[in-house]
Parts: structure tokens; C-alpha cells; sequence
């Protein structure tokens, strides 16, 4: 049986990097939410996600931006109008998907 090892000079990390985090959060979120994928928004550039996080941007904040904006509409709430609605993203969203996807907060 052969074995495979990892080199020394490669870093391996735990835990995902914030960008990443935000990338697999909103893809998540955007999808299960709104219908959307991470390239229908801005987010799909990782620079876009470094300047939110920089600037101190929750990912609340910054989809309920996009939410805004774009006058999006959660799909995910059954039994209910388009008008009865409440479009916006909560932390408790945030949170329940951290759980599904296993995403600890460091």
C-alpha cells in the first residue's frame, strides 16, 4: 500500500480563510433564499468580499444591500404573498446555515 505524504513547506489549515467563509455562507444563503448563485452578484469576485470584510460589512448587511437594491424576493418562505413577505436576511439565517455547512466561527 503506498502512502502520501504532504510536504513540509504546505500550509494546512483548520480552518477557512473569511473570504472563503463569506464565499461558501452566500453561496449557501443566496441559493436556499433568493434562487440566486454567488455569480449572479458581486460576490463572486473574492476582492469585492476582502473590501466588505476590510470595511467591517457584515454578510447580513451586505446581502440585505443586494436584497435592496435589487428588490429581491425570498423564495424560501411557503404560504405567504409576495407582499406579505419580509425579503430581508437575518442572523438567525446566517446562523442556521453556519450549522448546516459545519462553519464554526473562529
Amino acid at each position: 500500500m503506498k502512502q502520501f505524504t504532504v510536504p513540509v513547506t504546505v500550509p494546512i489549515s483548520p480552518y477557512l480563510q473569511p473570504v472563503q467563509v463569506w464565499q461558501t455562507l452566500l453561496t449557501y444563503l443566496l441559493d436556499k433564499h433568493y434562487g440566486l448563485t454567488l455569480n449572479d452578484t458581486p460576490f463572486h469576485d473574492g476582492n469585492i468580499i476582502s473590501e466588505h470584510i476590510e470595511a467591517g460589512v457584515s454578510l447580513v448587511d451586505a446581502v440585505n444591500f443586494l436584497v435592496e437594491r435589487f428588490e429581491l424576493v425570498r423564495i424560501d418562505q411557503r404560504g405567504f404573498t409576495g407582499q406579505d413577505q419580509e425579503p430581508w436576511l437575518t442572523p438567525l439565517d446566517v446562523h442556521r446555515a453556519r450549522f448546516k455547512l459545519s462553519i464554526n466561527r473562529a
